[in-house]
């Protein structure tokens, strides 16, 4: 996108989409979706331990928390956010549910380090540039006990595409909402995580790459909508209205397309790794 209309423009606002009800309905949606695709929730690889603690880091709503909370009910779990507002009430979460506000930039609070046997993180890619990813990659081992797990769920924005049912549907406003969300390759970090991993020792590291079944193709097309919606307003929130006026006018003209048979597919990745005993 022409003059730097893109996700470049909200680097320095922190988190920039919204926290009301329709945001959390876009979380829950997006959970549901990539439980759908993923076909876990917890990866097979991972073994939690009878009665063990497990850490859920940018928890938003809290419903892979209570995933976890049904198929593991002796965990003890913790879920840390900056602003729990789209989470339960703390009466509706089941007792071995607790929530924590923490921002992600901010030291772990000393009764937390070495505390979790697994510890779950998904989706901090408009908050992490690459820039200041290594130093939250020291915390989630900090978090660790020795010999804990961690999952790390995020965007391939690398092999983000728009995939039609008929390579001569025209996409024009798909295209450039593609362009909008590569942002110039500022997400490309994700394809790294492994390397920065390694680089503060963890260990046993793998990363699966999950594309969109044709099934849920539209479904995360849809989401992808609602997530350009909340940029948009984030963008008339910090005064960028022209970057926001811009991508609304995409978003409406995507719609159309999409109902031709062109979506827009940000593939996903795991990682899971091990710190050391």
């Amino acid at each position: 996108m022409s003059d730097n209309k893109d996700f470049t423009q909200a680097d320095g606002h922190g988190y920039i989409l919204d926290r009301n009800h329709i945001a959390a309905c876009r979380l829950n949606l997006q959970h549901y979706l990539w439980r759908e695709a993923l076909e876990f929730t917890v990866n097979p690889t991972v073994h939690i331990p009878k009665e063990a603690v497990v850490a859920d880091v940018a928890c938003g709503t809290g419903l892979w928390l209570l995933d976890v909370a049904k198929a593991h009910p002796d965990t003890q779990l913790h879920g840390f956010d900056l602003d729990l507002a789209q989470a339960p009430h703390a009466a509706w979460l089941p007792p071995n549910i607790q929530l924590h506000k923490w921002n992600l930039f901010d030291n772990i609070p000393a009764e937390f380090e070495s505390k979790f046997d697994f510890v779950h993180v998904r989706l901090v890619v408009l908050v992490l540039t690459g820039e200041n990813t290594q130093s939250f990659v020291k915390k989630l081992m900090q978090l660790l006990k020795p010999g804990g797990y961690l999952q790390w769920d995020e965007l391939d924005c690398v092999n983000m595409r728009v995939r039609k049912v008929n390579p001569a549907i025209a996409s024009p406003a798909l295209d450039e909402i593609h362009s909008l969300c590569y942002s110039g390759g500022r997400h490309d970090w994700t394809l790294t995580i492994p390397e920065m991993l390694a680089e503060e020792e963890f260990t046993n590291t793998s990363m699966t790459k999950f594309g969109d079944k044709p099934g849920l193709a539209r479904a995360f097309n849809d989401q992808h909508m609602l997530t350009m919606e909340e940029f948009a307003a984030g963008m008339i929130r910090v005064g960028k209205h022209d970057v926001a006026n811009k991508a609304f006018d995409l978003i409406g003209k995507a719609h159309g397309e999409s109902v031709r048979g062109a979506t827009l597919c940000i593939p996903r990745i795991v990682v899971v790794a091990h710190k050391p005993l």
